[in-house]
């Protein structure tokens, strides 16, 4: 059984509608904040690059000296 689609009271069609676009409008960001985030995001990145590298294994050098 096919149920017959019923329109819903108050609604209107897609070519009845109308659409408006309202300007929000917000403070300035702060850049000082912002640049401050930044600095310690780089330098936290940084850290944890660093910290890898002193995990790793190194790998022995071979010395000058040692050419036979």
């Amino acid at each position: 059984m096919a149920r017959r689609y019923a329109r819903k009271t108050g609604q209107r069609q897609q070519s009845e509608r109308e659409l408006t676009i309202r300007a929000d409008f917000h403070d300035p960001p702060d850049l000082d904040k912002l640049s401050e985030l930044l600095i310690r995001m780089a330098l936290q990145q940084s850290g944890s690059c660093r910290s890898e590298d002193a995990t790793r294994p190194k790998r022995p050098r071979a010395s000058a000296g040692s050419s036979s």
